[in-house]
């Protein structure tokens, strides 16, 4: 398999009473559908520096215009997508707004079809969930 190597930004998105948002994927995954949660954000553009591309994305995929803060961390990993390996670095950010604010949009026909749902998660709930939540400790970082 063909291995790509891809950078992207993310954000740690929080409301007012520390709930974190998390975007519900289902994506194909040895011809079965994979289903996960995970922090806004997407790939970084050529030229692009990982806070702007946080930005950006914060405001292509939920039509939010704030400031990220941060770097919080940086998390490496590799898995199986659209046919190919992705050599995957994440950059994760914080930003806060209010509860009602985000709007699930997406930008290209991909992210639409993938992006089902946004929900706001309190750190109990990520810690008791079994779904699939990526960060997997995303529990340390409330």
């Amino acid at each position: 398999m063909k291995t790509r190597t891809r950078r992207t930004a993310r954000v740690l998105l929080f409301d007012p009473q520390g709930r974190v948002l998390l975007i519900r994927f289902v994506v194909e995954r040895d011809g079965a559908e994979f289903v996960f949660w995970a922090a806004p954000g997407g790939e970084i553009e050529p030229g692009e520096t990982e806070s702007a591309a946080a930005e950006r994305e914060l405001r292509e995929e939920l039509g939010l215009s704030l400031r990220v803060s941060g770097l919080i961390f940086t998390q490496r990993n590799t898995f199986p997508h659209q046919g190919m390996l992705q050599d995957n670095t994440d950059f994760y950010f914080r930003a806060e707004c209010a509860a009602d604010a985000p709007k699930l949009a997406g930008v290209t026909e991909d992210e639409i079809r993938m992006m089902r749902e946004i929900r706001w998660w309190t750190r109990d709930e990520v810690r008791a969930s079994t779904e699939r939540i990526y960060p997997e400790r995303l529990v340390e970082y409330f």
